[in-house]
């Protein structure tokens, strides 16, 4: 097996985080805002107060979305052919963890209703598929033999 190309590896990972974390933000504020505030009114509780590190929360969960995608996209070409196809299948993989198998454990608990599971499981099987595609498309395995010439 050849050794893994960390540095593209960091790109790719980085873009597809980058791209989940913004795709996200903009579901979460624009299109499911509605079904939080339902949840929200469902438990009697209030609505979090927006804080500025709040936002590093979902920049860590989505780095580790972005990042774990990549890995599975890398060692998913050693045993199917690198490309666009590779990575949509590492995508969904990806996909179920995160965002279909996740979440679905809040729902008896009220935490998470069942139209909000399904449409934020509808987008981010998008958005996921779109980040690893960018990501993996920076991603190629070191070339053989280019080890540092010493002088």
């Amino acid at each position: 097996m050849n050794t893994m190309n960390w540095g593209r590896f960091f790109i790719g990972g980085l873009i597809a985080s980058v791209i989940a974390f913004l795709s996200d933000g903009m579901l979460h504020e624009m299109i499911v805002g509605p079904d939080w505030k339902a949840v929200y009114s469902n438990l009697g509780a209030t609505p979090p107060a927006e804080h500025a590190t709040s936002m590093a929360y979902f920049a860590v969960f989505e780095l580790g979305r972005g990042f774990v995608s990549m890995i599975i996209y890398v060692l998913m070409r050693h045993c199917w052919k690198p490309g666009p196809q590779t990575a949509v299948v590492s995508a969904l993989v990806a996909w179920i963890a995160f965002s279909l198998t996740g979440p679905v454990q809040f729902i008896p608990l009220g935490f998470y209703s069942n139209a909000l599971w399904a449409k934020v499981g509808a987008f981010q099987l998008i958005t996921t598929i779109i980040a690893l595609l960018a990501g993996a498309a920076l991603y190629k395995d070191p070339a053989v033999g280019s080890s540092p010439q010493r002088v």
